[in-house]
């Protein structure tokens, strides 16, 4: 099939009509990504080239990899207070690229498989894909369309020894008008839908739907440096009603609208500033004591001061759903440090270090009474890694870490020790 400026305009005449209609969105986006997967894989895809196997392994030795708390007695629950135990990761997949003249196109399939040696009930199979169009359209306009389906277990943060097995699917739609050689006006459009799947239904008061419009204009120097606005509008719809202690039912949905102003600069030659920060103001259905106000932001500076060393930091202030997991927002505050030393042209040392402290509204306890919500809570990370890329294509890495939740909820916090291996081999790759 030869793919023409013509047959791609015809697409983006009907894309345009659809979007139009966002429920339909999230069924057109990933037919579209199929088409031109399976037509360009069967006239000119190459093994290595186009279509890359991957496959990695991954070993992990925890002191407590379900996260449970320090109060908690985990004898009923597991059948045993030894909380250290062991895990085996495979994962394989595939991973596309085809340019077609400008327009370019990825995908990545790939499927996991987790075992645990002791707590196998935890025993789970991760399966995910997603695939982008980086759509061109004359000299001054482009963007980006795709999709994603992720089935995973949810993290054990706020719901220790819980299998919680989380489906989410994502669509999103956005374009770049460079209307002049100093401005560009953007936009996008994103849906996003969680559900839970965990004993007994108990966590079904997580499921939600988010949509999300963005709008901006941006203003660009001589240099490529970037200063603008983005305007932001999120519907949160929670399908599942949760019953209060007094017995009526309430509503966690919510209207989060954020005017912020964002920042692209180069510092310098060897560093750069970028990030968002403004007001948000976020509405709920129900509580309306738990509607919010106020500033949020979120900065990253890097840092390269030689070939071998590297440094970024980001820090923020921001309400958040923590991970996606809680039908409560939090205010959370926060930095993130991870120096990075290129030893040789193989040999790569990163450190990652975390710190973050999370506020949940004093009415969080209402909801969501299945997770264990402290109203502070204080989340310490470190790690430090060892990265090994022999030849192309391989990559073996290990790694020590140590997590820490302190959390004034009755269970406490905890504290977690471990390591991982893992290797990874990618065919083909550049």
């Amino acid at each position: 099939m030869e793919v023409t400026l013509t047959s791609i305009t015809q697409y983006l005449t009907r894309i345009a009509t659809h979007f139009s209609r966002p429920s339909r969105l999230r069924f057109f986006l990933p037919g579209v990504l199929l088409l031109f997967f399976f037509n360009q894989f069967a006239s000119a895809a190459v093994i290595g080239k186009v279509v890359q196997p991957f496959a990695s392994y991954t070993f992990t030795a925890d002191d407590n990899l379900l996260r449970i708390r320090d109060k908690m007695d985990p004898l009923p629950l597991l059948g045993t207070r030894n909380l250290f135990d062991m895990s085996h990761r495979f994962t394989g997949g595939l991973m596309f690229e085809k340019e077609i003249s400008r327009q370019r196109l990825t995908a990545n399939l790939n499927w996991t498989h987790t075992s645990f040696e002791k707590f196998n009930q935890m025993d789970n199979d991760l399966k995910s894909l997603n695939g982008n169009w980086n759509w061109f359209l004359g000299n001054r306009l482009e963007g980006n369309m795709g999709a994603s389906y992720v089935q995973s277990l949810a993290p054990f943060l706020f719901q220790p020894g819980v299998k919680n097995i989380r489906t989410e699917q994502t669509e999103f739609i956005n374009a770049i008008w460079r209307f002049h050689p100093s401005w560009n006006l953007n936009g996008r459009y994103t849906r996003y839908d969680l559900k839970t799947d965990s004993p007994n239904n108990s966590l079904q008061f997580l499921n939600r739907t988010e949509d999300r419009f963005e709008g901006g204009i941006d203003y660009v120097t001589s240099g490529r440096n970037t200063v603008g606005v983005l305007f932001r509008d999120t519907l949160g719809d929670f399908p599942v009603l949760v019953r209060a202690p007094d017995g009526s039912f309430t509503d966690n949905s919510y209207d989060q609208k954020e005017a912020l102003a964002k920042i692209n600069w180069a510092v310098s030659a060897k560093s750069n500033l970028s990030g968002t920060g403004g007001w948000v103001e976020r509405n709920n259905a129900s509580f309306k004591a738990r509607n919010f106000s106020g500033f949020n932001a979120r900065m990253t500076y890097s840092w390269q001061p030689t070939d071998k060393l590297g440094l970024s930091i980001t820090g923020w202030r921001e309400t958040a759903a923590m991970q996606l997991l809680t039908a409560s927002f939090s205010l959370n505050t926060g930095v993130r440090v991870v120096p990075s030393w290129n030893i040789t042209q193989k040999i790569r040392l990163e450190g990652d270090f975390f710190y973050q402290n999370m506020k949940f509204d004093r009415f969080s306890l209402l909801t969501d009474e299945a997770l264990p919500l402290g109203i502070h809570n204080t989340l310490r990370n470190a790690a430090i890694k060892l990265i090994y890329n022999p030849y192309l294509g391989l990559q073996l890495s290990a790694s020590v870490y140590n997590n820490h939740l302190k959390s004034d909820v009755s269970l406490g916090g905890f504290s977690a020790n471990g390591a991982n291996i893992n290797l990874q081999y990618t065919y083909g790759r550049r």
